[in-house]
């Protein structure tokens, strides 16, 4: 039986890809000349593929890369680690650098812990136990400076993901500090987030220290054809034939979101005999729901009562005119001021969003779905 030829997690740089080519080369291009980039989509939609697969492309080229997830990051000085940590981990190979880093990254220092089929893994611990909080953070980008300048300028790329996360810790001074440093440094950053909007405000309110220090580079849907062709072609390769008819449904179901797109043909290809068939899709798409229950009641435990009702309501009915008295009387929404502090609030989570229709509506297709069987 032939191996599924669809992945969910982040896909390796030399595993095939479904488009992105242009995305590849502007951001490729970016990294090269030294360019800032907000980076920015909704969730699951395959940014920190598309970063990882730019940095393979810029480390084959000589140019130093280094990935810090700020995801679930929890105080000042996990913040600090993960920047030196993403220094080790790409340089642990590498005698020369690993020398200098050692000798200039100050704050905290490698640990490597063996396995049993002769690789390591790579953790850190603090060097200074008397420096914490911003203090810390300070030194360590300082030090980063240093290190970027005994590598070469220019040859250091740097992806900070989900960025947006920094937001919610206490300390106010980390944006000003990452740019006291940031605006110095001859190297290209990349910010991503999925929190669209936490992530722009950052870059675009001019009271904030981040303000315009970035190119802001949105990542759209996966062209609808494109996938299309995608799908028909990883389903051939596994050795169950797709029709066009049914990538095309597989595409529509998922609104072209990359990782629904793979989760549903995973599924797809998983329930299939030797030739996809509708039912099949149809039977995937339960398996799907039913895997995602778990995180969509999560995300309604966040939320309060008037809050699942709009989200209800635009999953049900997109509108342009929620504010409308029909339109809340409809879904029973209450009063005009609730339904704008809901709707401030679901865009702030980057649960709803404006569509090109200009049109409230779920972000997530499969939710949407979800929302509607409740």
């Amino acid at each position: 039986m032939s191996k599924n030829p669809f992945v969910l997690s982040v896909i390796p740089p030399d595993a095939p890809f479904c488009n992105r080519v242009e995305e590849l080369e502007q951001l490729t291009s970016y990294a090269i000349d030294g360019t800032n980039v907000v980076l920015f989509s909704p969730r699951r939609f395959g940014k920190t593929s598309l970063v990882k697969r730019v940095q393979a492309n810029l480390a084959k080229q000589g140019m130093l890369v280094l990935y810090a997830d700020f995801f679930g990051v929890t105080s000042v000085d996990d913040v600090a680690g993960k920047i030196a940590r993403s220094v080790y981990t790409f340089i642990q190979r590498n005698e020369s650098l690993m020398k200098k880093a050692l000798r200039i990254l100050t704050t905290f220092r490698p640990v490597f812990q063996p396995a049993e089929d002769g690789s390591f893994s790579i953790s850190i611990e603090l060097a200074r136990p008397n420096l914490h909080g911003i203090d810390l953070l300070d030194k360590t980008l300082e030090d980063l400076g240093v290190f970027m300048e005994q590598a070469g300028p220019g040859k250091i790329h740097i992806v900070f993901d989900e960025f947006q996360e920094i937001t919610e810790l206490k300390e106010k001074r980390i944006e000003s500090t990452l740019r006291s440093h940031i605006q110095f440094q001859q190297s290209s950053y990349f910010f991503v987030g999925s929190r669209r909007r936490i992530l722009l405000e950052m870059f675009n309110e001019k009271n904030r220290p981040l303000f315009q220090s970035a190119q802001l580079y949105e990542l759209k849907r996966l062209p609808h054809d494109d996938l299309v062709e995608y799908l028909v072609a990883q389903f051939k390769k596994g050795g169950k034939p797709c029709s066009e008819k049914n990538a095309q449904n597989i595409s529509s179901i998922s609104r072209q979101y990359p990782y629904y797109a793979q989760k549903l043909a995973l599924n797809v290809y998983a329930v299939s005999g030797k030739v996809v068939q509708a039912k099949n899709i149809t039977k995937a798409l339960e398996i799907m729901i039913d895997n995602e229950t778990y995180f969509y009641q999560a995300t309604l435990q966040s939320l309060a009562p008037r809050q699942i009702a709009l989200l209800r309501a635009l999953a049900a009915e997109p509108s342009k005119t929620i504010l409308s008295n029909n339109y809340i009387r409809k879904h029973d929404l209450g009063s005009i001021g609730g339904v704008q502090s809901a709707i401030k609030k679901l865009r702030q989570m980057d649960l709803v969003e404006v569509d090109t229709d200009s049109r409230y509506r779920t972000v997530d297709p499969i939710f949407s779905i979800w929302l509607q069987r409740l």
